[in-house]
């Protein structure tokens, strides 16, 4: 029986060590997800039945998030909580990064789609040193690449699997573009489903690992077929699937192993 883990997030709480500021203020986003996020000084404010922390942010013009100008902050989260750090580029100090119980790192393939999308002089070069240094300091390093990234279109996504499956990794999450509203990109439409599925497909033949589908990808009917083309490309993990796809799932005698928090744990 084919076992697959399915993600209901109730108990990982977002933490932003910037607030809403965000001096990158990237095509897809436009800080609007920082809204969602407990400030990094508010953190009295986290649910008490919260069991782990996505510490993230909005990141520096190097394209760096600056966890460790918060250091003591964090430190008291990991007395609590078990901590994922969303890191950025990796420039100056990292020992903050020690504390981490995962580290997801948003990868990204092409040149031209990092300076487009996230207004960022950076190449492909950087991301791979960064990963490199994030491999160095723990094996819970787990990259995260968003299909459709580029105003939906695919650009970056072969080659960044291409450069990611030369690395022992223990899992790969995919996530897809969605157009968010009051953002340079709000007009922009999803991937095709069509170009969604070759991209898993291409990711389950090239990577030997787990491969996850995260919390962030489109709602509606296309949210349904993302998943089911995850199935269907064996995808391990499933994160914020419908009633809909569960109740299928069970039907075809799936093993579902349901999880509370996020998807790398």
């Amino acid at each position: 029986m084919k076992e697959i883990k399915i993600v209901k997030l109730r108990s990982t709480v977002s933490v932003s060590v910037t607030g809403t500021v965000c001096q990158l203020n990237c095509k897809h986003c436009g800080r609007h997800y920082l809204e969602d996020m407990v400030p990094i000084n508010r953190i009295d404010e986290i649910p008490p039945s919260t069991k782990s922390i996505l510490v993230s942010g909005g990141s520096k013009k190097n394209g760096e998030v600056p966890l460790s100008e918060h250091k003591e902050e964090i430190e008291s989260l990991k007395k609590r909580f078990r901590l994922n750090f969303h890191t950025g580029l990796i420039q100056d100090d990292i020992s903050v990064l020690k504390l981490a119980d995962a580290i997801s790192f948003d990868f990204v393939g092409d040149d031209d789609v990092i300076k487009k999308v996230y207004n960022l002089n950076a190449r492909v070069e950087d991301y791979v040193r960064s990963l490199e240094i994030l491999m160095k300091i723990t094996d819970r390093v787990y990259p995260h690449i968003t299909i459709g990234l580029d105003c939906g279109k695919i650009g970056h996504e072969y080659k960044a699997i291409d450069i990611l499956s030369r690395y022992e990794l223990k899992k790969v999450v995919f996530l897809v573009f969605i157009p968010t509203p009051r953002t340079v990109f709000e007009k922009c439409q999803p991937p095709e489903i069509e170009e969604i599925k070759s991209v898993f497909s291409y990711a389950r033949e090239k990577f030997k690992c787990e491969l996850n589908l995260g919390c962030m990808y489109p709602k509606g009917n296309l949210r349904d077929q993302i998943a089911e083309a995850a199935v269907e490309n064996g995808f391990n993990t499933l994160t914020q699937i419908s009633e809909k796809m569960i109740d299928s799932l069970q039907k075809r005698e799936f093993n579902l192993i349901f999880q509370d928090e996020c998807c790398i744990f």
